[in-house]
């Protein structure tokens, strides 16, 4: 393996190889004819000599004692998984070859781990019985923790674990693939050292394991496991303390009993794999860098040959999640996919189909309509993820920030998805509106949410739904946030006024409903903070509501009339688009892609920003990008959604909202080129 370094520090440099032998370690010295090299930069290059291996080598580079850099390198002998008989054990117990063992690999956090362990500990019998429902191999895997080290040596000796010590740090695939070479018989559980588990929980996955006989993988739901999250899935929801885990797993035991659901492949948090799958798949493969995806490529393995990857939605483990590299796992993941698209190209495509399809979710929703709700007060905010998000998130921040409980109904159709903004309970629960005995069970889940309002900022709430907050004697905000309000489906003007967020929104209505009662509340906005300007290089920024067709067509036609009267002004569009890869091959326009409110000013700086267009599209009211657009110590042009009754600021644009979208396209033209 070769490589070159340069550093600026009179500090020794030296470069490691781990093997299973040890460690191999070289002293570099600075090579003053090295291109890099100067006065102030010391350099060389180095070649490192790997000893012939099947298994994976750790190179290792610091500066003053420093890791720098860590790069796992795959075998350079073909790997095959032996059963040949590993280095002997610190502690050996006599085992039962039927019993699953758990296998844990140990390098730092020693808290956790401990925690861990312990839970392992309690976990151990089956509620009524005397005897282990599994056994555990701990791996050291040269954890630099005195502490640690000492831990696993007590249970060692104490007969609770068996032990394999590392002489050097293999990683995760190096351990957990030493430790597969000492189990030959019986399933495995691959065990992160950062969980906790529930009593009985390998011998819960055990059965769904074996209740059918294609299964090979078994993954629980957790706190922190991707799709296998509850209650919000793809995110990192809290870690709970052991007993509120052990009290989620009991109610999930009882909600999802019995269930087994399909999915593309598990996770090695918690992966029970049995002993015919292990068979047919080998051990983990060593061609990928430390610590992601090795476990879903044995997975996809698995599938390959014919196995089911399942998850047992009755079993809830704990799980912290990215102790062990923290800052690096972006780099890692990134570097490990590209290994796996050229094993499995349609995997991510999978992942994406599964995640709108959402199988799990009716598992979730069992679980937590299960679960005890938080009694506090709520409010009720009627939404669509369809129109405009962020400024539904704006609400949502605003209500949070003064201590309110708002949970989002969001609108599919005739069904709604609630789910509490701060993250907790509810999250996959349902309404249906169609039915009768949907509207009865919608009106039960509403009053267990202990509600004291319901806002709504769907333009077009459904007829059945407000029929259903008349019913429950729910008081109704009604805001106006976009250019359309139903007035079928809103309940009657003379009793319920309209909630508007701005002045130019009050404009706007009372132009549009004379008789109706309009009562202003105005939102926050977030200010735009601009350096001063540069005479030259201005560029105009455009702020695009939401991405949509119109508003791309827009964009594109004042880019071709902009480059026709100077090709050298740069244009910038602060958001996303239907087609960002299309607008940015256009000369001097660049996309910077999803932006908030409160980092626009940041991410314009650099651009010099001369010029705004802003709220072009149709009338959109309370939209933290427009408001703070809006505001900006820049010249800005938009739509006059007020009709003229308020007066721009000096030197604004304001363009009436009836002219078409090239009439809008010549006014813009010429405000810049005479400005």
């Amino acid at each position: 393996m070769t490589g070159w370094v340069a550093w600026t520090k009179a500090l020794p440099v030296e470069v490691s190889l781990a093997t299973e032998d040890g460690m191999l370690t070289s002293v570099l010295e600075p090579n003053p004819f090295h291109p890099l090299a100067s006065a102030d930069v010391q350099a060389t290059t180095f070649l490192v000599r790997r000893p012939p291996s099947n298994a994976a080598q750790i190179v290792t580079l610091t500066c003053g004692g420093d890791i720098i850099q860590v790069r796992r390198v795959a075998p350079n002998l073909a790997s095959t998984m032996s059963l040949r008989p590993a280095p002997p054990l610190f502690t050996k117990v006599r085992s039962n070859a039927d019993l699953p063992t758990i296998i844990v690999p140990v390098y730092g956090d020693a808290q956790a781990t401990i925690e861990c362990f312990e839970s392992l500990d309690k976990a151990r019998c089956p509620r009524g019985s005397r005897k282990d429902a599994f056994q555990v191999l701990a791996i050291d895997d040269a954890s630099p923790e005195l502490e640690l080290r000492r831990y696993l040596s007590e249970l060692a000796a104490g007969g609770k674990i068996r032990l394999l010590v590392n002489a050097v740090n293999l990683g995760f695939v190096g351990a957990i693939n030493r430790g597969l070479k000492e189990i030959p018989t019986g399933d495995v559980v691959l065990l992160n050292s950062d969980t906790l588990v529930p009593p009985d929980f390998a011998d819960r996955l055990a059965v769904v394991a074996h209740s059918a006989p294609n299964i090979g993988t078994v993954t629980p739901l957790s706190n922190n496991a991707d799709v296998f999250s509850f209650p919000t899935p793809n995110d990192g929801n809290p870690m709970l303390g052991y007993e509120e885990i052990v009290a989620i797993d009991r109610i999930a035991s009882v909600a999802n009993a019995g269930r087994a659901i399909d999915v593309a492949s598990g996770i090695g948090f918690c992966l029970y794999i049995t002993r015919a799958c292990l068979d047919s798949v080998g051990e983990l493969s060593d061609n990928f860098e430390r610590g992601y995806l090795e476990d879903v490529d044995l997975c996809l393995r698995a599938r390959a040959n014919g196995f089911r990857n399942v998850c047992a939605p009755s079993i809830y483990v704990g799980h912290h999640g990215s102790k062990s590299f923290q800052e690096e796992k972006r780099g890692l993941v990134l570097r490990n996919l590209r290994i796996l698209d050229q094993r499995f190209p349609t995997y991510r495509e999978e992942c994406r189909a599964f995640e709108i399809a959402d199988p799990l979710r009716a598992a979730r929703a069992a679980l937590e309509c299960a679960l005890p709700w938080p009694a506090d007060p709520s409010v009720l905010v009627l939404a669509s993820d369809r129109t405009y998000p962020a400024v539904t998130d704006a609400r949502i921040c605003y209500l949070r920030l003064h201590g309110e409980h708002p949970i989002l109904l969001l609108r599919e159709h005739d069904v709604l998805h609630l789910r509490a903004a701060d993250g907790g309970l509810p999250q996959a629960t349902r309404l249906r509106l169609d039915t009768e005995t949907g509207l009865a069970e919608a009106g039960d889940i509403l009053t267990r949410l202990s509600p004291t309002r319901v806002e709504i900022l769907e333009p077009n709430p459904p007829p059945r739904l407000i029929e259903l907050i008349r019913n429950l004697n729910l008081p109704i905000d009604r805001w106006l946030i976009s250019e359309s309000v139903d007035e079928i489906a809103s309940p009657p003007a003379d009793t319920i006024p309209l909630l508007v967020p701005s002045k130019a929104a009050r404009a706007y209505a009372e132009a549009r409903w004379p008789s109706r009662k309009i009562v202003l509340h105005d939102w926050p906005t977030c200010s735009l903070a601009l350096p001063p300007i540069s005479a030259s290089d201005r560029s105009l920024v455009i702020v695009p509501s939401t991405p949509s067709p119109a508003s791309l067509r827009m964009i594109q036609t004042l880019a071709d009339r902009l480059w026709r009267c100077d090709p050298s002004l740069p244009i910038v569009v602060a958001g996303t688009t239907c087609g960002d890869d299309r607008l940015m091959s256009q000369p001097s326009l660049f996309v910077t892609g999803v932006v908030a409110a409160d980092e626009l000013g940041e991410v314009l700086a650099p651009h010099n920003p001369g010029w705004l267009l802003t709220n072009f599209e149709q009338p959109v009211f309370g939209h933290p990008l427009i408001e703070a657009a809006k505001q900006a110590t820049r010249p800005v042009a938009y739509r006059d959604w007020s009709g003229g009754s308020l007066t721009p600021r000096k030197g604004d644009l304001a363009i009436p909202a009836n002219v078409d979208a090239a009439g809008l396209v010549d006014r813009v033209v010429d405000w810049i080129m005479w400005s």
